[in-house]
């Protein structure tokens, strides 16, 4: 094993198989993976798979807007638009989802905006490989609705890129977008494990999502995601751990 391509030992060992019993299957890479990195696919394309992300926000208005209702959104640091209330409140819950998608900058992002059917208050932003922030502001109009923004699941856990004597010429150590990744789907496996993780034996792991762990296992629950999981080891060798992993989730 060359340490010379990823320069010490504990992201040599990442990605692993422990053991003989394991299930692999064979995604396209939607962006640049790393071995131990937990994976995910969009629901309805599950055969491409990503990186650790809050893929998914929605923004819901606490109550029906109204007119002379001006709302601002702002996507991942991008400022939309303002759009104003126009005909009904679902009508202008529409007219934000359309100047969203106008939107270029968002676009190029890979964001993609959407009217939830059946939740008439609420635009559903998404985007695979990238990790999303939204925030709505209203002014103007008799009442002002308060728009809170929440992770929304659309993707979901489907394993851990394996570990492969990668010698790619311009990145080496990784898998690079559209290039195929062996998934471990089920069976034991080494992963990197955040900073104040206190991972043991049979406790559940989680997937951060977000901030400078994002990608990392925890034994934290929190707002992370519960990706079915066993831890199987205490931590060593500094940011590794054991996990056994139970199948999509």
């Amino acid at each position: 094993m060359s340490m010379n391509l990823y320069g010490n030992t504990g992201k040599a060992l990442a990605g692993l198989l422990y053991g003989l019993e394991a299930e692999t299957e064979s995604l396209a890479a939607g962006e640049k993976i790393y071995p131990g990195d937990p994976v995910f696919g969009m629901v309805g394309d599950e055969k491409v798979c990503y990186g650790a992300h809050i893929s998914a926000v929605s923004l819901t208005a606490a109550a029906d807007l109204v007119a002379g209702n001006s709302i601002a959104i702002t996507v991942n640091g991008i400022a939309i638009e303002a759009v104003t209330f126009e005909e009904s409140s679902e009508f202008t819950i529409r007219k934000i989802v359309n100047a969203i998608d106008l939107n270029q900058e968002v676009r190029d992002l890979g964001i993609d905006a959407f009217f939830l059917e059946g939740s008439p208050r609420a635009v559903l932003l998404q985007g695979p490989g990238v990790t999303i922030t939204a925030s709505a502001a209203v002014t103007g109009g008799a009442s002002q609705a308060a728009f809170s923004s929440s992770p929304y699941t659309s993707a979901r856990f489907m394993g851990v890129a394996r570990f492969m004597q990668l010698t790619e010429g311009k990145e080496t150590g990784c898998y690079t977008k559209n290039t195929s990744v062996p998934v471990q789907t089920r069976g034991k496996v080494f992963v990197p494990v955040a900073s104040n993780a206190n991972p043991d034996d049979k406790k559940p792991a989680y997937v951060i999502l977000s901030g400078a762990d994002a990608g990392k296992f925890t034994d934290v629950a929190g707002s992370n995601y519960d990706c079915g999981c066993f831890f199987r080891s205490a931590r060593f060798d500094g940011n590794l751990a054991l996990i056994e992993l139970r199948g999509m989730k």
